[in-house]
């Protein structure tokens, strides 16, 4: 069986997600159950439908999670490093702002305020917080997949069911 490359769909869904992750703008989408992250994975199934139009392969769910998962996984990585490089070239320390803000609007709970102040010394130090961009990391490295593999799925499904109305 003859089955068509997946490169292309996976770096099409891959900068989807990269794209609607750091612009600032186009960001607030993934305030919606993540809907960037999803739309990614939707993109890389449907460039790769595209391709199967011309054999005589059916699109399968594990098509769809294995885009989805790939898509996810390259996205992690690039969104954790250009967040990172955004905090080493940043000027402003965010945790500073952070707990002025909280400052304005309420009480600080001490134990909050004293982490606070032990990330915005970190953040001093190394012009990064190493403790945030880990804990990025780690939640994109989990999630970017996950929702990835959602929009992978969802698409075939979308996709299948088109094909058997046809």
């Amino acid at each position: 069986m003859n089955n068509p490359d997946r490169i292309k769909p996976i770096i099409l869904g891959t900068m989807t997600m990269i794209i609607l992750s750091v612009i600032p703008i186009l960001s607030l989408i993934n305030i919606f159950c993540c809907a960037g992250i999803v739309l990614g994975g939707v993109v890389g199934v449907a460039s790769y439908n595209k391709q199967l139009k011309s054999t005589n392969v059916k699109l399968l769910y594990k098509d769809g999670v294995i885009i989805g998962i790939l898509c996810g996984i390259l996205s992690a990585v690039v969104v954790t490093g250009v967040n990172l490089l955004t905090q080493m070239y940043s000027k402003v320390n965010p945790f500073i702002e952070i707990k002025s803000l909280l400052e304005s609007f309420t009480n600080i709970i001490p134990e909050i305020s004293n982490e606070i102040d032990r990330l915005a010394e970190e953040y001093n130090i190394y012009g990064y917080s190493p403790t945030l961009t880990i804990f990025m990391a780690l939640t994109h490295i989990i999630l970017y997949p996950l929702f990835g593999i959602l929009g992978g799925i969802l698409m075939v499904t979308i996709l299948n069911k088109k094909n058997k109305n046809v």
